[in-house]
């Protein structure tokens, strides 16, 4: 038998080799880049091997969705005619390939049937729940490496991308135990819920957990308004307005809460400690004393016992760097600052074996010990915010929150002066250096990144053109395919475009996948009331 022969016969199913290649990009997405390219190119190969090339272009240009939803790749490819940096125009264009690829390839085959479509997704959940699995083990030291910062459990990508897959698994588990008749299965699927919602507490997933309770209070509000039992309708406003009023209260207590403590009445200051030596303060800016809790961070330190006593508990010198690669000092100082107490030896006498961890991970206040995730995340924020006006813009590096507000304002200066067309695809990141030195920006080099939303990155690079275009290929299939009664399809969309508010999730091969992926088997498969 001759190898054609032999090919030929193993593609003979060819519908069987398009669910697995896609198979392949799902699972890929929170487990393997790699297997993301190898679906991608397997999907190419079982498009020519099943034959009929010219009818497959035909189907795709006849087929409305698929052009839409492809076109969005266009966008770049017209931000070449006024672009000069080619290089990074190219490697744009090749990490976005499959915003057109994937509906250009898959509109070529019958449209993806409902069974195909819950196969698909009960394999995306699957590598989700392995992704957190494999998370969990490194939690509980199963690689015995030292986890500095919860971003380090998302192994296989982004913690931000790992946390949108997870809101989303979560929203699916809750489709299919709706779904399933099966007692036990909707006892597994229930179990997968409440696993998800876990993880996005348990690894700190901030961005994620904020995405998906967005996301959910905007399902229970669709709900209501498609609901035409009045009983219902009434109970799930209710309750959209009573999450928006939990949210609001939660806020508002984290902020009173922080405000508290710095109205704490400080340390008396006193000339020596216990053992002799005399306390020193360090010189604060002219109109800034650094608190924690409520403490003054430079006052009442008495620098060589307290290094010393330092350096009898732990493996890492006082003048070092701490495992987050700050001043371990800096970090120690307002750790116990935090504790209201004075910086001498019998402040690190006092330290738990915990806190000494603790400080040695970068961790600068005692109560985050004490916090869940969302407290501690709002925590910091609030401190951010208020240490960025009490020193009127200078202390912003290394605050993610604020380094995001200076992007977009940022982004808003280079739009005004590029208003309808933009800059171009290859020229983003040299505009915003550009105006980085302009403004005199605080940022150091490290930090001066782009954009970080991806509206305001569509339109630094394409105009308001470019923008509103993008717009349209988003929503059209939304709206004329009626998406908006399908259950999966708005827990993708919001979570998508949600993403995109804080984050260039088109800028990265996973956040790519994960929208044309998910767009286009929900926009190109047989629709069923069942998702309704």
């Amino acid at each position: 038998m001759s190898l054609a022969i032999n090919i030929k016969t193993i593609f003979s199913n060819t519908r069987g080799w398009l669910i697995l290649c896609l198979s392949a990009i799902a699972i890929g997405l929170s487990l393997s880049k790699p297997l993301i390219s190898l679906g991608l190119t397997g999907l190419f190969l079982v498009w020519i091997i099943d034959g009929d090339i010219l009818g497959k272009i035909k189907a795709f240009f006849s087929n409305k969705t698929a052009l839409i939803l492809s076109s969005i790749y266009l966008i770049s490819l017209l931000g070449l005619l006024h672009t000069s940096n080619f290089d990074f125009a190219f490697d744009d264009l090749r990490r976005k390939i499959s915003i057109f690829a994937l509906p250009f390839l898959i509109s070529g085959f019958s449209p993806i049937t409902k069974k195909e479509l819950d196969l698909l997704l009960k394999v995306f959940v699957l590598g989700v729940i392995s992704a957190t699995l494999w998370s969990l083990f490194v939690y509980l030291g199963g690689l015995n490496v030292v986890i500095v910062e919860s971003r380090a459990l998302s192994r296989f990508n982004s913690h931000i991308r790992f946390g949108l897959e997870i809101a989303l698994a979560a929203f699916l588990a809750v489709y299919f135990f709706k779904k399933e008749t099966a007692l036990s299965l909707k006892i597994l699927w229930i179990s997968t819920f409440i696993w998800m919602v876990y993880s996005l507490i348990l690894f700190n997933l901030f961005t994620g957990g904020i995405v998906f309770l967005f996301s959910t209070t905007l399902l229970i509000f669709l709900y209501a308004c498609f609901s035409k039992n009045k009983t219902k309708k009434l109970i799930t406003f209710s309750l959209f307005f009573i999450a928006l009023l939990g949210s609001a209260l939660f806020i508002n207590n984290a902020i009173q809460d922080f405000y508290q403590a710095e109205n704490t009445t400080p340390l008396n200051e006193i000339i020596f400690t216990k053992n002799g030596e005399k306390y020193q303060s360090i010189a604060s800016e002219k109109n800034y004393s650094p608190k924690e809790n409520g403490y003054y961070i430079n006052e009442n330190i008495a620098w060589s016992e307290f290094s010393q006593a330092w350096n009898t508990r732990s493996s890492i010198n006082f003048n070092d760097k701490d495992l987050k690669g700050q001043n371990l000092q800096e970090t120690l100082v307002r750790f116990i600052s935090s504790k209201g107490q004075r910086k001498d030896q019998e402040a690190i006498e006092n330290l738990t074996a915990e806190e000494v961890s603790a400080i040695e991970k970068g961790i600068p206040n005692y109560k985050h010990l004490q916090m869940n995730s969302f407290s501690l995340r709002i925590h910091k924020i609030i401190w951010e915010y208020d240490t960025y006006v009490k020193t009127k813009g200078q202390t912003i590096n290394g605050h993610s929150i604020l380094m995001r507000w200076v992007y977009w304002t940022t982004a808003i200066k280079i739009i005004k002066k590029n208003l309808f067309i933009g800059v171009g695809t290859g020229d983003v990141q040299d505009v915003f250096n550009q105006q980085y030195d302009t403004d005199k920006s605080p940022l150091l080099l490290k930090n001066r990144l782009h954009g970080h939303n991806q509206y305001l990155t569509y339109a630094v690079s394409f105009g308001l053109l470019g923008l509103c275009y993008f717009l349209f290929c988003l929503f059209n299939p939304f709206i004329k395919k009626q998406c908006y009664k399908n259950y999966n399809y708005i827990a993708f969309f919001s979570i998508f475009l949600l993403s995109m508010l804080t984050e260039d999730t088109l800028e990265t091969q996973v956040g790519v996948s994960f929208f044309v992926f998910f767009n286009t088997i929900f926009t190109l498969s047989v629709h069923s009331k069942e998702q309704k």
